[in-house]
């Protein structure tokens, strides 16, 4: 028959007693962890406990009652909704914030608004190569003092462009080093995630919850949600003799969204005690010297070493971190270096990831290192469809090349007429030579001084593939034996200003860029239209908008992802109301057990001594 034996209710209520010290115990726990950074709030389990089993033979009228209470654990209140949604949202504050910095950081050079006299450096420069050119046409046509005057005005646009040029360059180093310190950072907290995952795992085995553990592993994912988009699931391992334990895994959480793509996107970062770590894909270094159109070979090898010989031998190539920023995810290891074997028996292999597998800080600095916008080429469009609209560096760079090359390209076009123009021939169509083999010029362009006013070199006159870090007033101007035409007619009269005024109108003339004027491969439609200060005034006002927008979505998703933080806090933080009322509660349970252990001892020693001793 199921029944509690005479001393079995001071069972019951000793079971209260230490319910109850237990239970403040916790609440004590959690009020002095308060203030801990990542503490999550941790909560008594207890299940009511039945001694003995169902009894066929005890009578209808024999209630069954319970032993007391069990204390089964310790365990913590978390919502693994709110988790994924909070670390989803930190991916994308990760990447907003990132790219801020990034473009915050050309802003500090191409944003020409209240620099200079408050109408920018470059723009003041161009207003004053105009009044130089203006101050030549009404004053000094012919005198060598206010040609020098309009070249002292052009170079120092020319090193303006260089400096800004410079200064990008500045800013891409800056880049590749916060990228770098970033990969370091991600491979500690994959490393100490990995480490983390092994002390549970032993805690496990023994039994122990490992709380605090846990909740230094949430703050490290939580940290490494920034970096990327992760996936985060929880499974269990049998570590046999029919025992389990907990395993923690974390992939990529498929951000590519090109739906053509591997799925390397979804590659494992963390597997239980294994782990993975970021590197760079390496590149052999290319021999500049290559013909591509022709196969490589021992006679036209591709690659260098890396004393700088030339090599066709791959594996003797200096290799070197890949110009795109690609990265690889390397073997998954343990603590002590062993490699992971697959549920099929093969062990884990590096995977290199796409160009568009990440989502988070890291992925916004590549595209600041790597996106061109409209100077994408078509394999690259091709291979990203929203490649055209990532604006990065080398896109700024790109716009303020084809600046400096328009505005060479075209004073240089005005500047210089044809041999065919200028030469004489004669009847057979041959330029005719004086005695030291030199053209001889007609007699109308016998004071013909013209000829290219920029180039690509200070030490040179050559006008091709001028760039922001290379244009230059040719070497033929700064010696003097180039001059500004101030006409391109033949037998043209000392008044005759044409070609000045058509050089002050150029800077007034809105021309046509394409982004394939500086960027092989890329589309050849026009991608503006306008003056030089126009274009200047458009790379500023793209930056500025794309500064903007960057802006206002880190804005919205620090709010979001605040708004999930006090929601995750709302489940899993301290509250001192609660943790006050549970006080009260354990404190009145501790009490009343205490309280029931006195009225069974009452009752149990009327019992013993009271009973039959009535009449006597």
């Amino acid at each position: 028959m199921n029944s509690v034996s005479t001393f079995g209710a001071f069972t019951t209520a000793r079971l209260g007693i230490f319910a109850a010290q237990k239970g403040l115990d916790v609440v004590g726990h959690n009020i002095t962890n308060i203030n801990t950074v990542g503490y999550t709030r941790q909560s008594l389990n207890q299940i009511s406990l039945r001694v003995g089993g169902y009894d066929r033979y005890q009578p209808q009228n024999n209630a069954i009652v319970g032993s007391g209470v069990l204390c089964t654990g310790v365990s913590q209140l978390r919502d693994p909704y709110l988790d994924i949604r909070f670390r989803t949202e930190q991916a994308s504050v990760g990447s907003a914030d990132a790219k801020l910095a990034g473009l915050e950081a050309l802003s500090s050079i191409l944003d020409e608004v209240g620099k200079g006299d408050g109408s920018g450096v470059i723009e003041k420069q161009f207003n004053d190569l105009i009044t130089q050119l203006q101050n030549l046409n009404t004053q000094g046509t012919g005198q060598a003092e206010f040609d020098a005057l309009v070249r002292s005005s052009a170079a120092t646009l020319a090193k303006l462009f260089n400096s800004y040029s410079s200064k990008l360059d500045d800013v891409t180093q800056n880049q590749i080093t916060s990228l770098k310190q970033e990969i370091t950072a991600v491979n500690d907290l994959l490393k100490n995630i990995r480490d983390l995952n092994a002390s549970i795992r032993r805690s496990d085995i023994h039994g122990d919850n490992a709380l605090e553990l846990r909740d230094q592993r949430n703050l490290l994912i939580d940290e490494l949600s920034q970096y990327m988009k992760i996936d985060v699931s929880y499974g269990t391992e049998d570590i046999g003799n029919g025992q389990t334990v907990e395993k923690l895994i974390i992939k990529l959480a498929g951000a590519n969204p090109n739906p053509g793509a591997d799925r390397t996107d979804k590659a494992t970062l963390i597997d239980g005690i294994y782990g993975t770590q970021l590197s760079f894909k390496q590149e052999p270094t290319a021999n500049p010297a290559f013909d591509n159109t022709k196969p490589a070979s021992d006679t036209n090898p591709a690659y260098l070493k890396a004393d700088g010989t030339p090599t066709n031998v791959l594996a003797d190539a200096e290799m070197k971190d890949s110009t795109n920023y690609d990265l690889v995810l390397g073997q998954l290891t343990d603590a002590r270096g062993k490699i992971h074997a697959n549920a099929d028996g093969t062990l884990s292999t590096a995977v290199n990831l796409g160009d568009n597998d990440l989502y988070g800080s890291l992925q916004s600095l590549r595209e600041i290192l790597t996106e061109k916008g409209e100077y994408s080429t078509t394999a690259e469009i091709a291979a990203d469809p929203n490649a055209a609209t990532k604006r990065g560096i080398p896109y700024y760079r790109n716009a303020l090349d084809a600046l400096a090359r328009q505005f060479a390209t075209a004073l240089n076009d005005a500047n210089t007429l044809s041999d065919d123009v200028i030469y004489q021939k004669d009847a057979g169509g041959n330029y005719l030579l004086d005695g030291d083999g030199k053209k001889i010029l007609k007699p109308g362009y016998a004071n013909y001084k013209g000829g290219n006013l920029f180039s690509n070199s200070g030490t040179g006159n050559d006008a091709s593939n001028i760039t922001a870090a290379n244009i230059s007033i040719s070497l033929d101007w700064s010696k003097g034996d180039v001059h500004i035409l101030a006409s391109k007619a033949e037998n043209a009269t000392s008044q005759d200003n044409s070609n000045i005024t058509h050089i002050i109108a150029l800077m007034d003339s809105k021309l046509e860029y394409r982004p394939s004027d500086v960027a092989a491969g890329a589309g050849n439609t026009v991608s503006f239209k306008g003056t030089f200060q126009e274009m200047l005034t458009n790379i500023g006002a793209t930056l500025a908008n794309d500064k903007k927008t960057t802006a206002t979505m880190l804005t919205n998703y620090v709010a979001s992802a605040t708004e999930l933080n006090t929601s995750r806090d709302s489940v899993s933080g301290v509250d001192l109301n609660d943790e006050a009322a549970s006080l009260m509660q354990y404190q009145k349970s501790y009490a009343a057990a205490c309280r029931l252990m006195t009225t069974l001892d009452e009752a149990l020693d009327k019992l013993i001594n009271g009973t039959g001793v009535v009449g006597r």
